[in-house]
């Protein structure tokens, strides 16, 4: 069997059809939804962006150990397990996080290598800008130089084909035009939008809204509720403000959801879908506003952490809802299942097959996940928990590499399967957010932290979270940072 995966970043679940959504237009999301194993309860493992990539290549937990970085020499990557499999396989992408010196190894594995530049901050253009628009000019008051890197990169656009989703989906479709009659194929499809800034061309700058001007940011700050700014968005920022970032977000969905239905069609052409399977997952959501945040660090919502995963198996029919508790890192062995594995396995991940094929419909009791140098969220039926965390408390990254010299560094076999030594880095710990405690049953959107007054819930879910460290085998310093 062949596997196609697609990697939407920061698409929010509750932005599209397949979850509800009826304002965004998805036609190709909710087309491939009528007929797929559409997951309810799946969540993100370790954020942001190359901790979650990592999770999905390599199928290993991250943020216990460490946070953004490349693949390890232990990992065993996803294209390379593929290849054994048989799978010709390749990567189109425009992430550009692959190229950074500290985020290496992803793309090496694969046969073939398709990048589509000058994303965000991608190191790419650097003509001396003469003239910058208002709308570029609104972008750099609160992003300032990193503004100006972005318009720099895209001030030659002329229409929406220049744009970075259309693109990348336009690459993907031509390799698997080309490549589709290999004995067995695997392309990995991964499009950075709907990653912000929420640039976008018409006609989708104003399907959404009416709240048109060059004076609003397309890129504003991260915001998180619970720490001080030196420019706070929130003291400046106007409604209409606000509706028109919702807007370009959400008009980014719809312009990528379109391309997206140029791959699907070469799969129509080809008659692929009778040997092919295809996922469609995000690597975290995106924050808009909602509890006066923007962006995906901590406290983990489910506004930015239960994300979209849907997955269609030759001979799917009829849309099939499947509510288990699943994480990122169960997709590798997912993955390599699909590719014809046996007997699928990865260090912290459990493959989904059993689910989607109605062997059983149990898989994990909660989840956990979180940021690095941060607290851990643990989720399960009842409650969502965030912890705390002591900033003071001793933390440390654990690599075989070693990107900044450290003194105070020591080497050993500190990683539990890991049969060879690793470097432990000591570290330092974001500054903390408040423990809160959510009823999932009757608080769907999160809104009354009743960690203050339900301590026999805290308590529950704090010894599911310290099960869910045991059975992980976190570094020791971890739970007393967490305060076990």
């Amino acid at each position: 069997m062949n596997l196609i995966t697609i990697l939407i970043d920061s698409l929010n679940r509750h932005c599209i059809g397949p979850y509800g959504n009826r304002f965004v237009k998805t036609p190709n999301l909710d087309r491939f939804a009528q007929k797929a194993a559409v997951f309810d309860s799946h969540f993100v493992g370790s954020l942001p962006c190359m901790p979650a990539r990592r999770e999905l290549m390599s199928g290993r937990k991250e943020f216990f150990w460490r946070g953004w970085g490349p693949l390890e020499p232990f990992d065993k990557p996803i294209a390379i397990e593929a290849e054994k499999l048989g799978a010709a396989t390749a990567i189109v992408t425009d992430h550009y996080h692959y190229w950074e010196y500290a985020a290496h190894g992803y793309l090496e594995h694969f046969n073939s290598v398709k990048m589509i530049r000058g994303h965000e901050l991608n190191m790419y253009n650097t003509e001396p800008l003469d003239r910058i628009p208002a709308w570029a000019q609104a972008m750099i008051k609160w992003r300032s130089k990193q503004g100006e890197i972005y318009y720099n990169n895209v001030k030659d656009f002329k229409s929406e084909e220049d744009f970075f989703s259309p693109r990348t989906l336009c690459e993907a479709s031509d390799w698997l035009e080309k490549n589709h009659t290999h004995k067995k194929f695997f392309l990995w499809t991964e499009c950075f939008d709907i990653h912000e800034p929420f640039h976008v061309p018409e006609p989708y700058r104003s399907m959404y809204t009416d709240k048109l001007s060059d004076d609003f940011t397309v890129w504003p700050p991260y915001q998180d509720g619970y720490h001080g700014h030196t420019q706070n968005f929130w003291q400046n920022v106007s409604k209409d403000e606000i509706e028109f970032i919702r807007g370009q977000y959400y008009g980014k969905i719809t312009m990528t959801d379109k391309w997206l239905g140029k791959l699907f069609g070469v799969m129509d052409k080809n008659n692929l879908w009778d040997n092919t399977a295809v996922i469609i997952t995000a690597d975290h959501g995106h924050e808009l506003g909602e509890k006066q945040r923007f962006g995906k660090q901590p406290p983990h919502y489910d506004l930015h952490a239960n994300i979209p995963l849907m997955i269609w198996i030759p001979g799917m029919t009829n849309q099939k809802r499947i509510n288990a508790f699943t994480t990122a890192v169960d997709l590798y062995p997912t993955m390599l299942g699909l590719l014809g594995e046996k007997n699928p396995v990865a260090p912290h991940g459990r493959s989904l097959l059993p689910l989607i094929n109605g062997v059983t419909d149990k898989h994990r009791e909660a989840v956990v996940y979180g940021t690095y140098a941060a607290g851990a969220t643990v989720t399960n039926k009842n409650y969502t928990y965030h912890s705390t965390w002591d900033p003071q408390s001793e933390i440390n990254k654990y690599s075989a590499i070693m990107f900044r010299p450290s003194p105070e560094a020591v080497s050993g076999k500190f990683i539990p399967g890991v049969d060879c030594p690793v470097w432990k880095i000591p570290d330092r710990n974001q500054a903390p957010v408040p423990e809160l405690l959510f009823d999932r049953k009757n608080d769907t959107l999160q809104e009354h932290d009743i960690s203050r007054t339900d301590r026999k819930a805290v308590n529950e879910m704090r010894g599911i979270l310290k099960k869910l460290m045991d059975d992980e085998g976190v570094p020791p310093e971890q739970y007393k940072r967490l305060g076990f």
